[in-house]
């Protein structure tokens, strides 16, 4: 196949490929039969690979109720969005935070809908909150001594689940409303050829699911899993809560049983003291540059020094700021926002950052990540952090890297690389003002067109 008048790092070009890129000239003439795409004056770049997401709940977002939208302000606003979620089943809320309604438990979620099963997901993703009519479709009763679920002092289940996303994933299984092909045709939509799935309950049998869906061509990405230890490849998912860390001789003897099977290590670091505990922890085991954290939400300047000598990266979600920053401007203190998703500050001390979306807790278009990285403003305009922003083609970098080792440089159009690409609706100088504007013409995926803009008037 042949890209004509693609523009290549500012420079008019011509790609030819097949599974691979074969030749790149200022003008390449089309060989007898073939297809030839016109970039239209475009911006050409390598496919992007979003770093950090969750597949399952983001497809399962398309069905759910968004519990932190903005419009989502109280108790009431809360009853409105519930009542009005179509359908007479379950009813799945995402995004939920405290601040809405309190403390969700069985009754007081009982008092908004009690008519249909409900379950809703706290925005830190940590806890699950249901009904009684969704308690009684599972019998959560008969599993009250589950670690895991909370029991009131009588032995009754308050109808919180704390971490039991893939136990209630399994006994949801009938119920479960997963899209797989609309959405990869979104991640196509905005460019995207790849992703890693960071979720700590992955195992060889999820590995087993997402090979199955790409051999049946639902799924037209590239995926690298994380998890748990009963993915026998791909980095370990080290899940730290502050308020239940795991003793520290259990987990390092987890870590050196995944470095012994030659696999990377990723710790979820929202707080402080989290991120403290996973540095502690890396002490045991020797330095390996493919090593992670997720999140990096809070670091302050005493632990940089330490994450470049362990040779860290910090894969961030400038996303966050945007859609939820009031909230964090309201509930954290002025150091935690001094210190929120950073990245000029730690990347000029030496430590690798990269953006990723953390969909569906965070904004899964790229574009809108890159341009949260780079104006770091919330939705209401307000600025967090402007040390910290970083320039577009530094944001647009973190899509590049090498997923398997994001200290790697960056993927490039070049002869002999595979022929994951997108081609933009416009020159990358006219994008890089406005990224969050950014519109994608084509998206090619193993040298085959996979999406293509509706309109190319």
């Amino acid at each position: 196949m042949l890209i004509v008048n693609a523009d290549l790092e500012g420079s008019p070009v011509a790609i030819r490929f097949d599974r691979r890129i074969n030749d790149i000239a200022f003008d390449l003439t089309p060989r007898i039969g073939e297809p030839v795409f016109d970039a239209r004056g475009g911006a050409l770049l390598p496919g992007l690979h979003d770093q950090h997401m969750h597949f399952l709940a983001t497809a399962a977002l398309a069905h759910s109720a968004d519990c932190g939208d903005a419009r989502v302000t109280s108790s009431g606003s809360l009853r409105q969005l519930l009542q009005q979620h179509p359908g007479d089943d379950w009813i799945r809320g995402v995004n939920y935070h405290e601040s809405v309604a309190g403390e969700l438990q069985r009754a007081r979620i009982d008092a908004l809908i009690d008519h249909r099963p409900v379950r809703i997901q706290h925005r830190s993703g940590k806890v699950w909150m249901l009904n009684s009519a969704a308690i009684e479709r599972i019998d959560l009763q008969a599993f009250a001594d589950l670690p895991g679920v909370e029991v009131d002092a009588e032995g009754a289940v308050t109808g919180r689940l704390f971490r039991l996303d893939d136990w209630l994933r399994q006994q949801l299984a009938s119920d479960l409303k997963t899209d797989v092909a609309a959405l990869s045709q979104t991640l196509s939509s905005y460019g995207i050829t790849g992703f890693t799935d960071t979720s700590a309950t992955n195992t060889d049998d999820t590995a087993a699911l997402f090979a199955d869906w790409r051999s049946q061509r639902l799924l037209r990405q590239r995926v690298v899993l994380m998890g748990g230890d009963q993915l026998s490849d791909g980095p370990l998912k080290i899940v730290l809560d502050e308020d239940a860390l795991p003793p520290l001789p259990v987990l390092t003897k987890r870590l050196r049983r995944a470095r012994a099977a030659g696999r990377a290590l990723a710790f979820h670091c929202v707080t402080h003291v989290e991120l403290l505990f996973a540095l502690s922890a890396l002490d045991a085991v020797e330095p390996d540059r493919r090593d992670r954290i997720e999140h990096g939400a809070i670091v302050y300047d005493e632990v940089i020094e330490l994450l470049r000598e362990k040779n860290l990266s910090v894969v961030t979600q400038p996303g966050f700021l945007w859609q939820r920053g009031e909230r964090y401007l309201q509930d954290l203190s002025a150091l935690e926002i001094d210190h929120l998703y950073r990245h000029a500050g730690i990347a000029a001390a030496g430590v690798n950052v990269v953006v990723s979306s953390d969909a569906p807790y965070g904004p899964l278009n790229p574009w809108q990540v890159i341009d949260a990285a780079n104006r770091r403003v919330t939705r209401d305009g307000n600025v967090i952090g402007a040390d910290e922003r970083i320039a577009v083609e530094t944001a647009l970098a973190g899509y590049l890297r090498q997923p398997d080792c994001l200290a790697a440089p960056p993927r490039s159009i070049a002869i002999g690389a595979i022929a994951d690409m997108c081609v933009m609706q416009k020159p990358w100088r006219k994008l890089h003002n406005a990224p969050v504007d950014a519109a994608v013409l084509a998206t090619f995926y193993d040298g085959e067109l996979v999406y293509q803009a509706g309109d190319r008037g």
